[in-house]
C-alpha cells in the first residue's frame, strides 16, 4: 500500500478530552455508568437501559433472557447481517433460523418471514443495516400472533428516527453498538434499551450475573483507543489498510467473545455522547446528501437512499453487476477511497454454521454480498474525496457494462414491501 491520503470505510473519532474522560473513569467505573444509563434512558425515552461490553454482548444477554423464561429456541435472522448476530445466538444455545432480505430496502422479505415463524421461535431479531430503517411495525405485526419477541438491533443506527420514533425502541427491546466506527463509540460497548418492566426484570437477572472488566483489559482498551484515534486519520490510514495481518475491515464469526458489563473506561469514554452524536449523524446526512447530488445516473442504487435524512453508517450501493462491484473495490483500494464491500456471504455460507442453518440459496442475500458496496461518510470525507469517489464511479460504470456477467440468480430488484 503506497502512502498517500486513505479513507477509512468508516470512523467515529475521539478527542483527546475524550480519552482523558475515560482514564478518570477508570477510578469510579458504577459512577460513570450510571450516569451514562440514566442519560440514555432520558434521551431515548425509555425506562430500563444496560450497559454491556459489547453489541453482541448485549445481544447475547437479550437472548439469555428471553431463553430464561421459554422452551422456544428458535432466533430468526436476516440471511445478510454481520456475523456477531448468529455468532451471539450460538453463544446462547439457540438455534440461527434464516431469512431471506429484499436487495432494494436491505429488509426482510417478508412473504418469507411469514413462512419461517412458528410455534418454536423464540423471537426476531430486525436490523437497520447500515442505518437504514427495517420495518419494524411489520415485523411486530408477523410477530404478535405467534407471541413472538421482537428484537430491534440498532447496532448500525444509534440515533436514527422513524416517523419522530428513535430506531432502537419501537420493537420490545433493542440495543445499540459503541464499537469503532459506529455513530458514537466508547471503543467498544453494548447499550440495551426496553420500556417493559417485564422484560427489564429478565434482563436484570442475567446482567447482574455479568462480571466487571479487569482493569487490564481497561488499559488494553485505552492503548487501542489512543492507536485508533491515529490510525483512522486519512494521512495515517494507509499503514494499517497494507498490513494483512492486521485484518481491518473482516468479517469474522466466533461465538467465543468476552460478556461482562461496560467499565467505567468505557463509560468515561462515552461522555458527552449526546453531542457527539448530533454532530456524528449530521455529518453523516450531509456526506449522503452531496454524494446523492454528484453520483452517476446510470447507477442502480439501493432504493432507500432517494429519500434523504438517512444518517448512514456507510452508503449503501447496489452494483448492476458483479464484475462492476469488483472493479468499484479495486479501483478504491488503489486510491484510497473507502470504498469497499461489507459482509463478504450471507450468513448460509458461514462454515462453523454448517448444518446448522437451512440448505437452501437465499436469492436477496446472495445479491447484496455479490453486488453490494458502501462508500464512506464520515467525519474525514470531503468534498474533494466525495468527488474522487463519485468520479471514480462514473468511470467503472462508463467502461463496464451494467449486465456483464451478472449472476442470474442473483435479484435485480427484490420483492415488494406493499
Amino acid at each position: 500500500m503506497k502512502p498517500q491520503r486513505h479513507l477509512a470505510p468508516t470512523s467515529a473519532p475521539l478527542s483527546w478530552r475524550e480519552i482523558g474522560r475515560g482514564l478518570c473513569g477508570i477510578r469510579c467505573g458504577q459512577q460513570e455508568r450510571t450516569a451514562r444509563e440514566a442519560e440514555l434512558g432520558a434521551y431515548f425515552g425509555v425506562k430500563h437501559v444496560f450497559l454491556l461490553s459489547s453489541g453482541k454482548a448485549a445481544l447475547t444477554t437479550i437472548l439469555h433472557g428471553l431463553a430464561s423464561c421459554s422452551s422456544r429456541r428458535k432466533v430468526i435472522i436476516p440471511a445478510y447481517t454481520c456475523y456477531s448476530v448468529p455468532s451471539a445466538i450460538i453463544r446462547t444455545g439457540c438455534q440461527v433460523v434464516l431469512c431471506d432480505v429484499d436487495p432494494q430496502t436491505l429488509d426482510y422479505d417478508y412473504s418469507d418471514l411469514q413462512r419461517q415463524v412458528d410455534a418454536d421461535t423464540l423471537c426476531i431479531v430486525a436490523p437497520h443495516l447500515l442505518g437504514q430503517a427495517a420495518d419494524i411495525s411489520r415485523v411486530c405485526a408477523v410477530a404478535q400472533p405467534h407471541g413472538v419477541t421482537v428484537v430491534e438491533d440498532a447496532a448500525q443506527a444509534m440515533g436514527g428516527r422513524v416517523n419522530g420514533r428513535w430506531l432502537g425502541t419501537q420493537g420490545d427491546v433493542g440495543f445499540f453498538s459503541l464499537g469503532r466506527g459506529k455513530n458514537v463509540t466508547a471503543g467498544s460497548g453494548g447499550v440495551i434499551l426496553t420500556d417493559s418492566d417485564q422484560m427489564a426484570l429478565r434482563l436484570r437477572a442475567v446482567y447482574e450475573a455479568a462480571p466487571e472488566a479487569s482493569l487490564k483489559s481497561q488499559i488494553v482498551n485505552v492503548l487501542m483507543v489512543v492507536a485508533m484515534r491515529f490510525a483512522i486519520h486519512p494521512f495515517l490510514y494507509w499503514l494499517p489498510a497494507g498490513l494483512p495481518f492486521l485484518g481491518l475491515g473482516e468479517t469474522t464469526y466466533d461465538p467465543h467473545f468476552a460478556i461482562h458489563k461496560m467499565d467505567g473506561m468505557r463509560a468515561g469514554l462515552l461522555g458527552g455522547w449526546e453531542e457527539r452524536l448530533r454532530v456524528s449523524n449530521g455529518e453523516r446526512v450531509d456526506r449522503t446528501l452531496r454524494y446523492l447530488d454528484r453520483l452517476p445516473a446510470s447507477l442502480q442504487h439501493v432504493q432507500p437512499i432517494r429519500a434523504r435524512g438517512v444518517a448512514y453508517l456507510r452508503l449503501p450501493l447496489l452494483m448492476p453487476s458483479v464484475e462492476m462491484k469488483a472493479a468499484v473495490c479495486a479501483l478504491a483500494r488503489e486510491r484510497g477511497l473507502g470504498v469497499g464491500a461489507l459482509y463478504p456471504n450471507p450468513v448460509s455460507d458461514i462454515p462453523e454454521l454448517e448444518g446448522m442453518v437451512a440448505l437452501r440459496r437465499f436469492e436477496g442475500a446472495c445479491a447484496l454480498a455479490e453486488r453490494l458496496v458502501t462508500l464512506p461518510v464520515h467525519h474525514y470525507v470531503d468534498t474533494t474525496d466525495i468527488e474522487r469517489i463519485c468520479r471514480s464511479l462514473q468511470a467503472v460504470s462508463g467502461a463496464i457494462p451494467a449486465t456483464a456477467g451478472r449472476n442470474q440468480s442473483a435479484l435485480s430488484t427484490g420483492p415488494s414491501r406493499s
